[in-house]
């Protein structure tokens, strides 16, 4: 459960990509008080939540819609924390190349490429994740395990946003970024048993 403070408001942004209900049933489990964006849009949130699964061009065009776009930029401004994961992480950066080139929100600079002479794609599976920047309330992570499904990584981002390094087939790439306000995590804690709970507790009570 949340630490013993008042339950922070929490929008997952349900833009069509997603798996929407098993994030909500997780953050549900740790305690928080949890809507979805198309239920109550014009609520004030400590954190949004942006998933997705699916493909960077589809992702782009959706969350670069103007109303997503007004209610994200509204509650920046709020000093709103929003925490991206697996595409939803990818959409925090500038240009994402699935499907030709496309914008991404530009919060934290960077590229979206696919892993490229790989054997086997997607990635589907447990990695360890390498903390590269401590965090005091994330460095318990380092090397424990987590669930990832994906077939494109993060780079050209800079070091001071890298958070944690994952591995795949000897390649090093980038599997969180972190930022101001903004946590991306390339993999899905709502799917990583209690490693992925305990992460989500961590980062709601702490970032």
């Amino acid at each position: 459960m949340i630490s013993g403070k008042k339950l922070p408001k929490i929008c997952i942004l349900d833009y069509g990509l997603g798996n929407i209900k098993s994030l909500h049933n997780a953050l549900k489990k740790i305690g928080c008080d949890v809507d979805f964006y198309s239920e109550k849009k014009n609520d004030k949130y400590k954190f949004i939540f942006i998933p997705g699964v699916g493909s960077f061009s589809t992702g782009s065009k959706k969350i670069n819609s103007k109303e997503i776009n007004n209610f994200l930029n509204n509650s920046i401004k709020k000093n709103c924390k929003i925490i991206g994961i697996c595409l939803g992480m990818q959409l925090f950066h500038t240009t994402g190349f699935e499907n030709g080139k496309n914008k991404g929100l530009n919060l934290i600079k960077g590229d979206v490429i696919k892993f490229q002479n790989k054997s086997i794609l997607p990635i589907i599976g447990w990695k360890k994740i390498f903390i590269h920047n401590k965090n005091e309330f994330l460095n318990e992570f380092n090397e424990r395990k987590f669930y990832f499904v994906h077939s494109y990584h993060v780079k050209n981002v800079e070091k001071k946003n890298i958070l944690s390094y994952s591995e795949y087939q000897d390649e090093k790439y980038i599997s969180s970024v972190i930022k101001d306000n903004y946590l991306g995590v390339q993999f899905h804690p709502e799917k990583s048993g209690e490693n992925g709970l305990e992460f989500l507790r961590k980062v709601i009570n702490y970032f």
